[in-house]
């Protein structure tokens, strides 16, 4: 068996404004560089073999403090273009509200340049069909963006959907054997500082 975690990066400014946010370089802010040190004490109690990330910078940084807490070298986390976030085209940087329920209609036609559903789900899925063949038998922590992690729960039962709320940092649990992948938990978070708790 092959064990999977996918964790959303922590919050950068454009989660906390509402902000859509795809293949923008954002950093993490002050509450996201938290929230990936309470991932990182969180996924450090076990025993993991290897760390993948996201090439954008809010996951590389969230994929740091969790190597640092799971004792991986930060040079031994491998950088995967196949989890980036999604390219929401011409909904990047507008505000989620009035537009979401565009994006979520899946209609290139009504927001130019978007990423469908069905190529995430495609090119997610090999990404961890690449990791379970390369690297059988091992825990793979996969730190990743809110559609991608969608995109793979969907892939692999349809029962779950772009409309999922993915809250940051959160842990996602996959598994792979007989040659088939299972979703065992989504949306681990009971451990992360939520703003929606804060106000």
């Amino acid at each position: 068996m092959t064990e999977l975690c996918l964790v959303r990066h922590g919050q950068t400014d454009w989660n906390r404004l509402e902000i859509i946010q795809g293949r923008e370089d954002n950093p993490l802010n002050a509450l996201g560089r938290q929230q990936a040190e309470e991932s990182a004490a969180f996924l450090g109690q076990e025993q993991w073999d290897l760390i993948i990330s996201s090439p954008l910078t809010r996951a590389v940084h969230t994929a740091q403090a969790i190597a640092t807490a799971c004792g991986i070298e930060h040079d031994a986390i491998q950088l995967d273009e196949r989890f980036i976030e999604r390219e929401f085209g011409a909904a990047s940087g507008q505000p989620v509200k009035g537009i979401y329920e565009a994006v979520q209609a899946d209609d290139e036609h009504r927001v130019p340049g978007l990423e469908s559903e069905d190529e995430m789900r495609a090119r997610v899925l090999e990404g961890m069909e690449h990791l379970v063949t390369m690297h059988p038998g091992k825990r793979i922590i996969v730190v990743c963006h809110s559609h991608a992690i969608k995109a793979a729960l969907s892939a692999i039962d349809d029962t779950y959907t772009f409309r999922h709320a993915m809250r940051n940092a959160c842990s996602n649990y996959i598994i792979h054997q007989h040659g088939r992948f299972e979703v065992k938990a989504i949306n681990v978070a009971d451990h992360i500082t939520d703003p929606a708790i804060m106000k």
